[in-house]
């Protein structure tokens, strides 16, 4: 993923190599949290509760995160300038190819709006790349993910949620429509509070 980055991509849209330090994070842990902050970038925990996309890793396959936004925000300014990006890329040794966007947010719908524009922008901006072309093809679970910390009931659920229970009960997220998306074989996904992507 790394030198997909910093060197296919690059190459493909004319720019120079980038090298920006700390843009991937490894693990293999059974589970794991991301958390986006300000200062320190993407920060990966294993304590539950602590990030803010949370993901199970049942078969702890090594998952690699790239954390996009940094690498689109090192670029040259022309580049980068209007480019709407999401915040990480989620790819492990097997099926799994995820790009999310993840807030921690009460206001909720405004977010997905605008995740699902910086998902979608993200998508075609890397699938030209014929070498993340290449991984597309060869994945079988791909997905565009909106993750916000906040719990909250979407539009296709209209009883009150009480006590954070959409959580327990929908544990692995709402697979919403997308169409756009979805026409490069990816599936937009939501996932609200205690939700839990795993990764299988």
């Amino acid at each position: 993923m790394e030198d997909l980055l910093r060197n296919d991509f690059t190459t493909h849209y004319g720019l120079p190599v980038c090298t920006e330090s700390d843009l991937i994070i490894q693990t293999n842990e059974p589970y794991f949290e991301i958390e986006d902050t300000v200062i320190r970038g993407i920060v990966l925990h294993i304590n539950m509760g602590a990030g803010m996309a949370r993901f199970s890793n049942p078969n702890t396959l090594t998952i690699t995160i790239a954390n996009y936004d940094k690498f689109v925000t090192s670029l040259p300014n022309h580049f980068q300038r209007g480019t709407r990006r999401c915040d990480i890329m989620v790819c492990d040794e097997g099926r799994n190819w995820i790009l999310g966007e993840i807030k921690d947010s009460s206001n909720i719908k405004h977010h997905r709006k605008e995740a699902k524009k910086q998902l979608y922008e993200s998508l075609t901006t890397l699938l030209a790349v014929p070498q993340f072309l290449a991984l597309a093809n060869n994945k079988t679970v791909k997905r565009c993910c909106y993750f916000n910390k906040q719990p909250h009931s979407p539009s296709i659920i209209t009883a009150t949620t009480a006590f954070n229970r959409l959580s327990a009960i929908f544990q692995d997220g709402f697979q919403m429509s997308h169409p756009k998306i979805e026409e490069h074989n990816f599936e937009f996904w939501e996932y609200l509070g205690g939700h839990t992507l795993t990764l299988t």
